[in-house]
């Protein structure tokens, strides 16, 4: 039996404690002879016996007690013979199997578990066994064993993936790994090895803490294979890379399907790289989706596939709150939004607005926050809460509140100042900013008045005045945000809306409030889904399968999707649906494997030492049976027991008068 924590017993010391509030309570009074009480010596002897004897037995019960737990927070364990993994001189055989996309070339994969099979047959029998993918990351299969058919098992139930090999990433997993597995450590290497995937630096492949690394090469051979490499779609056309590995023609055929349909196709004949050039064919409304795929007898099909979205709705809408439909806001909102050619300002007056619309957008406009009554306050405040956005102006109806609606700024006590001086300039922006990011020419903005307002704790300053004072403030909301512009959305105050400027911001502002600007339509496998695509609130992925990978439920705790599978992914949320398409690593499709010379110095470059083989290190993978929770049943039994005597021997007795 061993002990995990022994220093815990140390606290078997608070047994003096109940010992010596046991003495005190036991210690003889003064004796005082009182005559007529001489006949009762005898009983009164005899009932001191008893409580004495029942005393004793509660201070056995605290001593128990206390020694227990001592016991139990040291973790007693028993230790039991070994009886499955024995380490010995031979340390740990590693199989390491290739799992990127390119071992699904022909017959090549069926070669690596054969390869990993004769590699873990041929271990010495004394020898620990793990087996590992490699893709984009180490992947273990299995456990660390001697059972050679446990081994096997696990090489089986590994399969390609549709993710590229990244050598330095592997590498720097396999160093970890090796630090918890018994010396010497030799890997078994079974892969096509692409040159392709070769880091610049041959040292980021030569991992510490390994005795020996042995290459077992598959898919030999000169493959020839059909590979697309990009799509280029811009106005009527779309341009597609091909390219032809291997030096034999093969005929061939690349196909474009829209929505699953065959609309067009263009022939191959030679090897080598090639654009082909299609027609834009006419699309659907809303989302298309094209898939090109080339139909030819080659050895590596899983590259023959190029997936990509065009979204062909009708420019969105997006709501303007106000009091005025024809004025100047409405104006030069229109103007800028929709010169992008992906939105529409929809004007809604203010005196007939019914908030329950807010759930058919994401983000929405008021061109005066002071225009915001109570109950169209607490509406927008929990549409933002609930993963809507907001872009709100201030203006000469704000500096009269008390208290800013939904953002619940204070107003300063001169809220509106007129500039005696002159004009205020743009001050310091935050050009990391999404919003400001790609936007140019604030310099030449002018300012003549401006809502001072006291800054809060949450606010995040955007932009400042030359004065300090904020111009734009972004707030979270609950799920949502509130971008709050200290100036009315007119040229009463500052001359914004009349500057090109004025353009990039609300489209730049569009983007990041809908979410379309954290959206990609095109992923390569291996690739991360961030969650803006869903928005704020709640959505659904859906793989190319029709599995569900981000379930209603998950998107509260997820921050990103894994993109594993080529295909297209669907994204569903409250405001509608998403497709995303994502392509294998063009880079698989290069199947030239790496030099026999540079195979030799990477094997050569291990530190050397006999495959298999080494120095005496032994170790033994003793199973232990835990004590600890039987510690605590009888702790907690005893506990129980303790409370009865306490109340049976410790309570004050009452005495009944007649």
């Amino acid at each position: 039996m061993g002990l995990l924590a022994p220093l815990f017993l140390l606290g078997v010391a608070a047994i003096a404690l109940p010992l010596w509030l046991h003495l005190l309570q036991t210690q003889s009074s003064e004796r005082l002879p009182f005559s007529s009480a001489m006949l009762l010596e005898t009983a009164d002897q005899q009932v001191h016996v008893k409580k004495k004897l029942k005393y004793l037995l509660l201070l056995a019960a605290r001593i128990v007690l206390l020694v227990l737990l001592a016991i139990a927070f040291a973790r007693p364990f028993l230790a039991q013979a070994p009886t499955a993994i024995v380490a010995t001189e031979a340390g740990t055989r590693l199989v390491l199997i290739d799992t990127s996309v390119s071992m699904d070339r022909t017959g090549a994969f069926s070669q690596a578990l054969a390869e990993a099979r004769r590699a873990i047959d041929e271990a010495p029998a004394e020898a620990l066994i793990q087996v590992a993918g490699a893709d984009a990351a180490l992947n273990i299969a299995g456990s660390l064993t001697n059972d050679k058919a446990a081994a096997r098992a696990a090489a089986a139930a590994l399969a390609p993936s549709a993710l590229r090999l990244d050598y330095g990433e592997v590498m720097s997993a396999l160093e970890r790994l090796t630090d918890g597995l018994p010396p010497p450590v030799n890997v078994h290497f079974v892969s096509d090895f692409q040159a392709s995937g070769m880091p610049p630096r041959f040292s980021d492949v030569i991992p510490d803490g390994v005795s020996g690394l042995v290459p077992h090469v598959v898919g030999t051979g000169q493959p020839f294979n059909w590979s697309i490499d990009y799509l280029r779609a811009s106005g009527n056309s779309i341009d597609v890379g091909v390219t032809g590995f291997g030096d034999r023609e093969r005929v061939g055929d690349v196909e474009l399907r829209i929505n699953g349909v065959v609309v067009d196709g263009r022939g191959l004949s030679t090897t080598g790289t090639q654009s082909l050039h299609f027609d834009m064919p006419a699309l659907e409304e809303g989302e298309n989706r094209l898939e090109f795929r080339i139909i030819a007898d080659d050895d590596f099909a899983a590259d023959n596939g190029w997936f990509h979205v065009i979204d062909n709705s009708p420019p969105a809408a997006i709501p303007l709150i106000t009091i005025n439909p024809d004025g100047l806001p409405f104006t030069y909102l229109s103007a800028a939004l929709e010169s992008a050619g992906r939105y529409r300002v929809e004007a809604m007056l203010l005196s007939e607005f019914d908030p329950r619309v807010l759930s058919r957008y994401r983000w929405a406009i008021i061109d005066d926050i002071g225009l915001v009554d109570p109950r169209l306050a607490s509406a927008l405040t929990a549409f933002i809460e609930g993963g809507g956005n907001l872009l709100a102006f201030a203006g000469d109806r704000a500096t009269t509140l008390e208290a800013i609606p939904v953002s619940g700024h204070l107003p300063a006590a001169s809220s509106v100042r007129p500039q005696a001086g002159g004009f205020l300039s743009i001050g310091r922006i935050d050009d990391r900013h999404p919003v400001l990011s790609e936007t140019d020419g604030w310099q030449n903005v002018t300012v003549s008045r401006n809502l001072a307002l006291d800054e809060q704790v949450d606010d995040e300053v955007l932009i400042r005045l030359s004065n300090n004072e904020p111009f734009l403030i972004e707030r979270r909301l609950g799920n949502g945000r509130l971008l709050l512009v200290t100036a009315p959305l007119d040229n009463t105050w500052n001359d914004l809306p009349a500057r090109p400027v004025f353009v990039s911001f609300m489209v730049e502002s569009a983007g990041y409030l809908s979410g379309a600007s954290d959206v990609a339509r095109t992923y390569t496998a291996g690739a991360t889904l961030p969650l803006g695509i869903v928005g704020s609130s709640s959505g659904q992925v859906v793989d190319p399968d029709g599995d569900t990978v981000l379930s209603l439920a998950d998107t509260a705790r997820e921050q990103q999707i894994n993109l594993e599978r080529p295909g297209f992914y669907e994204v569903y949320t409250p405001q509608g649906q998403t497709t995303v398409a994502v392509n294998i690593d063009p880079r698989e499709s290069d199947l030239l494997k790496i030099s026999q010379e540079v195979l030799d110095s990477w094997q050569a470059s291990t530190v050397a030492s006999p495959v298999d083989g080494g120095a005496g290190f032994s170790t033994e993978e003793t199973e232990t049976v835990p004590l600890w929770h039987w510690a605590l049943l009888i702790l907690a039994l005893i506990v129980i027991g303790e409370s009865i005597l306490g109340n049976m021997y410790l309570a004050p007795r009452r005495t009944e008068r007649a």
